[in-house]
């Protein structure tokens, strides 16, 4: 193989390992008062990595749809760092803080009459018509079923 085979095929071969590495789990912080889910910073890092890579990788590329799928695929990955980026959840005291890319929401414990975990999320309805999706396929088992039973704690403590 030829250095230069060897320096073109180097970019995309990153690409693959940043973009694995973006794809981790959240990160559970749990504190007295409560827990924040996460994603380490290194998780946006890496995605944010792997869309350079993928930019490099496109430079001097010669067929057409090549370019095309490494700029698509840069612009996804640009997506997922910013995401891993936003996105925060805190259940604390004072009830129950999601950020993303699409906003914030800030939903009281007294104000959430139903929680219904189901396979894949756990859904929150609250009065007014307001609900928070939280999904929780990526979760470990124990660190789902402890943010459950966290929120069915707080739920309970403020019905009384």
């Amino acid at each position: 193989m030829t250095a230069r085979r060897a320096a073109r095929l180097l970019p995309p071969l990153v690409a693959i390992v940043l973009a694995a590495l973006a794809l981790g789990a959240p990160r559970f912080t749990w504190a007295n008062d409560g827990v924040t889910v996460d994603h380490p910073r290194t998780q946006a890092a890496a995605a944010l990595g792997a869309a350079l890579a993928l930019c490099v990788s496109a430079y001097g590329a010669r067929p057409r749809p090549l370019v095309v799928a490494a700029g698509l695929g840069a612009l996804a990955l640009l997506g997922l760092g910013a995401h891993r980026l936003a996105w925060r959840i805190d259940v604390v005291e004072a009830g129950f803080h999601e950020r993303s890319l699409g906003g914030a929401i800030h939903l009281p414990w007294s104000d959430i009459e139903a929680v219904e975990p189901r396979g894949g999320s756990v859904t929150l309805r609250a009065r007014g018509g307001a609900k928070a999706v939280i999904g929780t396929s990526r979760f470990a088992p124990d660190e789902r079923v402890r943010l459950e039973r966290t929120i069915a704690r707080r739920v309970k403590e403020a019905a009384r």
